[in-house]
C-alpha cells in the first residue's frame, strides 16, 4: 500500500516548502537578469509530493538536468530540470550567439555556460536561503547533463517507491522564454528545510498555552472563604489590629507628601564630549601613526561590461565605450570605497581631480 502523502507532509508543510523556495529562487532572478541582460521573472511555485515512479516530465523533453549539492547547512541534492529549448536561449544570451537557425549541441562550451548561469542562480538562491533561515548554507558548483532516458534518470537519484518533492516554477526571460522548469528533491531534504524554518514552533507554542490554562488554583481561594465565615467572632477581633496597621501606613504616606513643597531642579548630566578631546601622549602618538597610514586613491572615469567573446577580440586601437558621457564628473575611490566626486583637470601636464562633492569625515571613517 502506497503511503499517503498527507501523512508525510501536511498542507501547512507544503505551503512552507513553497514559500521557502519562492523566496530563495525568486531572489535569484535579479542576478540572472544582470548576467543575461534581460528581464527575468520566476513565478510562485507549485509543490507536489509523489512517489518517484509517478514523476513525469515527458512534456519537457528533450530536457537538461542540473545537479546542485548542498555542502554545508543542508544535506542533500536539488535537481533542476529545464527544457533544452530554454537552455538554448540562455546559452545564446550568455555567449551572444543566435542558436535559432543552428542546431544546438550540449558541448563543453554549452555545458560550461549553463553551469555558470545555474551557479549564479543557485548561489544567489543559497545566499537568500541562508539569510531567511539564519544559517550558513553553501553549495558545490553545479553539474549539467542531458536527460536521454527519464526512467534511468529517476533511478539514478531516487528509489522506486521513494517520495519526491516536485516544485514547478514558471520561467520568463524577456519575450523569448515563457515556460516551466522543475526542482526535484528528496523528502528528507524538504523536511530539513521545514525544520530549519522552525515551522513546527507555533504548534509547540500552543502546548504551553494549554498548561497555563489550569486556572484551577482559582477555585482554591473560594475554599478559604467559607473557612473564615465560620469563625466570625475571630473576624471581629482582627479588625482592631487591622485598623491599627493602616493608621501608621497613612502617616507614612503623609510624611512622604511633605517633600512636594521643595523646589525640584533639572538634572545636570556630566558632559563627556570634553573628555573625548583630551588625549594622552600615547594616544596622540597612536593617532598620528594611524593618520600617517597611506591609502590607495583611485579615480574612475567610467565602467562597462563586455562578454568574454568581445574581450578576446581586443587589439591595439580597440575603443571601449564607457557608461559616462564626456565632461561628466568622475568618482574618487579610497581603498575601493567611493568617497567623493570631482571634475578632471590638468596640473603641470598631469591629470588631477577638483573635488566637488565629498562625504563627511564620520562617513569616510565608517567606509574605510
Amino acid at each position: 500500500m502506497e503511503p499517503n502523502n498527507e501523512e508525510i507532509f501536511s498542507a501547512m508543510d507544503i505551503d512552507a516548502i513553497g514559500e521557502i523556495l519562492n523566496i530563495s529562487l525568486g531572489s535569484s532572478a535579479t542576478s540572472v537578469s544582470e548576467m543575461l541582460e534581460q528581464r527575468v521573472n520566476i513565478t510562485t511555485p507549485r509543490v507536489e509530493v509523489m512517489p518517484s515512479k509517478d514523476v513525469h516530465f515527458e512534456s519537457m523533453e528533450p530536457a537538461i538536468a542540473v545537479e546542485i549539492n548542498y555542502v554545508s547547512g543542508l544535506d542533500g541534492k536539488n535537481i533542476l530540470i529545464l527544457k533544452e529549448s530554454d537552455v538554448k536561449v540562455i546559452v545564446g544570451l550568455l555567449l551572444h550567439t543566435d542558436y535559432s537557425e543552428q542546431e544546438f549541441v550540449m558541448d563543453e562550451m554549452s555545458i560550461g555556460a549553463i553551469c555558470e548561469v545555474m551557479n549564479m542562480m543557485m548561489g544567489a538562491s543559497a545566499t537568500a536561503l541562508s539569510q531567511f533561515l539564519n544559517m550558513a548554507i553553501n553549495i558545490s558548483p553545479p553539474t549539467s547533463f542531458p536527460i536521454n532516458d527519464s526512467e534511468q534518470f529517476k533511478s539514478k537519484y531516487f528509489e522506486t517507491e521513494e517520495n519526491v518533492v516536485t516544485v514547478h516554477f514558471n520561467l520568463m526571460i524577456g519575450d523569448m522564454v515563457n515556460s516551466e522548469f522543475i526542482s526535484l528533491m528528496k523528502a528528507d531534504l524538504a523536511k530539513e528545510l521545514i525544520r530549519s524554518f522552525n515551522f513546527g514552533a507555533p504548534a509547540a507554542a500552543e502546548q504551553p498555552a494549554e498548561e497555563p490554562v489550569p486556572p484551577k488554583p482559582q477555585p482554591a481561594p473560594s475554599k478559604p472563604q467559607p473557612a473564615p465565615s465560620k469563625p466570625q467572632p475571630v473576624q471581629q477581633q482582627k479588625p482592631a489590629p487591622v485598623a491599627s496597621k493602616p493608621a501608621p501606613v497613612v502617616e507614612a504616606v503623609s510624611s512622604y507628601e511633605q517633600p512636594q513643597n521643595y523646589n525640584v531642579g533639572h538634572v545636570a548630566y556630566q558632559s563627556f564630549d570634553a573628555e573625548d578631546t583630551v588625549l594622552t601622549n600615547d594616544q596622540n602618538n597612536n593617532l598620528n601613526m594611524i593618520m600617517s597610514v597611506p591609502l590607495q586613491i583611485t579615480v574612475e572615469i567610467g565602467r562597462t561590461q563586455k562578454p568574454i567573446k568581445d574581450i578576446l577580440d581586443f587589439t591595439s586601437g580597440t575603443i571601449i565605450e564607457l557608461d559616462k558621457q564626456a565632461g561628466s564628473q568622475v568618482d574618487v575611490f579610497v581603498n575601493g570605497k567611493r568617497i567623493a566626486k570631482g571634475d578632471v583637470v590638468v596640473v603641470d601636464d598631469f591629470y588631477g581631480v577638483r573635488i566637488t562633492e565629498v562625504l563627511s569625515n564620520s562617513e569616510i571613517m565608517k567606509l574605510i
